[in-house]
């Protein structure tokens, strides 16, 4: 059934990301269903989402993204993790992907324009994927 999950939010992230960069903005249905389906499929992580939330929040605080789908996007992505060590690893490919990427975007548009976000947690999602995080 994880295995299963595994597959679905990453079909979930690859259409939120296309959505975002089209957009610039994902309907909140779609992502707080997604949400409520990890939370509900994957209770022995619930600590960790509630890490996932907490931290997601405080980078919303510090401006590194700028809304409600970047928030829920990464608690989903944080139920997901299996170890404390895969969410401070979250934590970390989280931020530096995402410096990484303002910076490009900022670079190549030369001008300040708000950011599509949801790519660099697809970017996260497939290196935790790639280092062994979803068991």
């Amino acid at each position: 059934m994880i295995t299963i999950l595994i597959y679905v939010v990453l079909g979930f992230l690859l259409l939120a990301s296309l959505i975002d960069l089209k957009l610039k903005f994902l309907p909140s249905v779609m992502l707080t269903a997604m949400l409520f389906a990890v939370a509900v499929l994957n209770p022995e992580n619930l600590w960790f989402g509630i890490m996932g939330f907490i931290i997601s929040y405080l980078l919303y605080e510090l401006d590194f993204f700028n809304g409600w789908a970047d928030i829920k996007v990464m608690t989903t992505i944080a139920f997901m993790v299996s170890t404390t060590n895969y969410l401070f690893g979250l934590i970390l490919l989280t931020v530096w992907f995402g410096l990484v990427w303002k910076i490009l975007i900022k670079w190549r548009l030369r001008r300040e324009t708000e950011v599509a976000f949801i790519p660099v947690f697809l970017f996260c999602y497939l290196a935790l994927w790639w280092l062994g995080a979803f068991v």
